[in-house]
């Protein structure tokens, strides 16, 4: 033991190098195991009720061509399964169109856009109203929640409408009727989470039946 002792004492400087590197070594290590834990990162999740699509003729511009417009409404889940808290952004919305030269090109709506109603469906001999994720209800008390603490999530409605369009401009549909959809959510600090979908395109009529006022938000808000 003395032997040691008098070494260690003979080569301080050296043992103590020794030390600050090791000390550096370790701290690193734990630095870059924590580092991934602390990037924010979410889960996307569409749900199918009441997720859909329409196109629908939207009036006659001179000339006498037939403008169309397309709304998309999506029924989205989003949840924080990271360690951070996230605030949720800007969400954007892109779709195969049916004048796309190429089928991995989309068509992006980039622009959330207000309904003027809430959205209802029926359930049995109850009307459902389906909670927004950032715009108010009417109907139910719902507050928006777009900041999101680890383990927290939300859902609600995302709505978009397509600026009026002429020719080829539609989503395109596969044989059951269905829209290749990409859901990008962005959060305030430049990351984005995307999630691919499959949506369905109904005809308008039914839908409004119960929400009159599907598909003219831009019609009322200039």
């Amino acid at each position: 033991m003395s032997e040691i002792i008098e070494w260690a004492n003979n080569n301080s400087g050296w043992v103590s190098t020794l030390i600050f590197l090791a000390g550096v070594s370790f701290a690193s290590v734990v630095w870059m195991y924590k580092r991934p834990q602390s990037k924010p990162a979410l889960r996307l999740e569409v749900l199918k009720e009441p997720t859909l699509c329409s196109s629908f003729d939207s009036g006659t511009n001179p000339g006498g061509i037939t403008s169309h417009r397309t709304a998309f409404l999506i029924y989205l889940k989003i949840t924080n399964v990271g360690r951070v808290p996230v605030q949720v952004g800007d969400i954007h919305l892109g779709y195969r169109s049916t004048g796309a030269i190429s089928p991995e090109s989309l068509r992006w709506l980039t622009n959330e856009t207000t309904m003027l109603e809430d959205y209802t469906l029926p359930i049995g001999e109850r009307i459902k109203v389906f909670p927004f994720l950032k715009q108010s209800n009417a109907l139910i008390e719902n507050h928006a929640k777009t900041y999101l603490l680890p383990s927290e999530y939300v859902n609600g409605l995302v709505y978009f409408e397509q600026e009026e369009s002429v020719g080829l401009d539609y989503p395109y549909m596969d044989a059951d009727f269905h829209v290749a959809t990409r859901i990008r959510v962005h959060d305030t600090l430049g990351s984005f989470w995307e999630i691919d979908t499959s949506v369905a395109k109904v005809e308008i009529g039914p839908i409004r039946e119960l929400n009159p006022t599907f598909g003219l938000t831009r019609e009322h808000v200039a």
